[in-house]
């Protein structure tokens, strides 16, 4: 009796033994990391997730306003190399489509997502005494680079209200400054104080997903599948929005439209 009392606590305290030492495995039953295991931390998008097309045609109704004449006799560089009849820049129609509309998702990308930045600088030239392009996107943190092609003085102020502000004058001939801007900021007005009808707008945006109507008042984004809100903005018209819905390579056409009771900053 004795013998078999032994024999039963050996083996229960051989039980205890294994047990606590987990079966002789190294491993321990812990819940996976959320996510499925996927690493912590914002990646940076795959843009080549943004399969799904937005096209479309930013329309003007009736007949648009004339832009104002520019007097350049102050300057007669600008007057000899300027245009002849020079006007502003402010409203241009072609095909019944209004140009220069910045177009971008405002709203439905998802939050905490980062987007690489595009080494490559975008440039406004200064050129015969206006702007080129009069209306253009980039992204936070790209360069911008700022040239002048002109044998006149310009000054380049950039009237930012959420980044710093930019003024450089460039009194020589195909001089190049670089600037970054580190928020986003739509629009961003720039000017050149020696030229007062010299002006240019530009859409600063922390994701890629953005753009500027072209001739005939057409516009293209690519996007990654969702539901988004689009924003199309005018410089004298104000802005506009509409919500579309995206699937995995999806084709989807947005149309906006602007007319003479709309009003933006210029007014």
């Amino acid at each position: 009796m004795h013998k078999r009392s032994l024999t039963l606590c050996a083996s229960l305290l051989m039980v205890a033994l294994v047990a606590g030492c987990g079966g002789g495995s190294n491993e321990t039953n812990v819940p996976p990391p959320a996510g499925g295991g996927a690493p912590a931390g914002g990646a940076t998008f795959d843009m080549s997730k943004a399969n799904a097309t937005i096209t479309g045609k930013i329309s003007f109704e009736g007949t648009p306003p004339p832009n104002d004449k520019i007097q350049m006799s102050a300057d007669p560089y600008c007057a000899q190399h300027a245009a002849q009849n020079p006007t502003t820049e402010t409203v241009k129609v072609s095909d019944g489509g209004l140009e220069n509309v910045i177009v971008f998702v405002s709203s439905g990308l998802s939050a905490g997502a980062t987007y690489a930045t595009p080494t490559t600088p975008v440039e406004i030239n200064q050129e015969n005494c206006h702007y080129t392009p009069h209306v253009f996107t980039m992204m936070t943190n790209q360069p911008l680079k700022v040239k002048n092609s002109d044998m006149t003085l310009h000054n380049i102020h950039a009237w930012a209200e959420k980044n710093p502000q930019f003024n450089v004058g460039q009194p020589v001939k195909d001089m190049v400054s670089e600037t970054k801007f580190k928020n986003p900021e739509v629009p961003l007005p720039v000017r050149c104080d020696v030229h007062k009808w010299m002006g240019a707008f530009i859409g600063v945006f922390d994701h890629p997903f953005h753009t500027v109507s072209k001739s005939g008042g057409s516009f293209e984004l690519k996007v990654p599948p969702g539901n988004y809100e689009i924003t199309a903005w005018h410089e004298k018209f104000g802005k506009k929005t509409m919500m579309v819905q995206v699937g995995d390579n999806d084709k989807k056409e947005l149309n906006f439209s602007f007319n003479t009771n709309d009003k933006g900053t210029a007014d």
